[in-house]
């Protein structure tokens, strides 16, 4: 566990070893940020840009995706992910398209596929373990 409140839980993906890629989970019942009542949605704008906040100083991503779908899981939560420049190599390396755009969505899916818990990062990435710790310090 990175961090964790009265409202909010912050922890390292469990389904993907990429370094830095978090997920902020509500405590509460709310499946739809329409459901927060007015507090509780400063609290959550205010940890968004924490979270991300501490993601690029200890991370370093060219970008950070933030993305919720409450699908698999209903409960409002939300995937910080880092879109660092090793990351996007790769991706460009399996994907042969280098010259196109990048469609973060695609990446996003590719990655979570590719960099499974136990999957080999390129050399001189730190692991995910060592961001967590970085970025928990970060947040204190």
């Amino acid at each position: 566990m990175i961090l964790e409140d009265e409202l909010f839980t912050l922890e390292q993906s469990l389904e993907c070893s990429v370094p830095g890629y978090l997920i902020l989970r509500l405590k509460g019942p709310e499946t739809s940020l329409a459901e927060l009542k007015p507090d509780q949605a400063r609290a959550l704008g205010e940890m968004l840009a924490a979270a991300a906040r501490a993601i690029e100083a200890a991370v370093k991503p060219e970008r950070v995706y933030v993305l919720s779908f409450c699908e698999v899981e209903r409960r409002l939560h939300f995937h910080f992910f880092p879109r660092t420049a090793w990351l996007l190599k790769e991706y460009f390396k399996a994907n042969d398209c280098a010259n196109a755009p990048v469609n973060g969505p695609m990446l996003f899916e590719w990655a979570r596929r590719v960099f499974r818990p136990g999957s080999h990062i390129p050399d001189g990435i730190p692991d995910s373990k060592v961001v967590g710790e970085i970025i928990s310090k970060i947040l204190k």
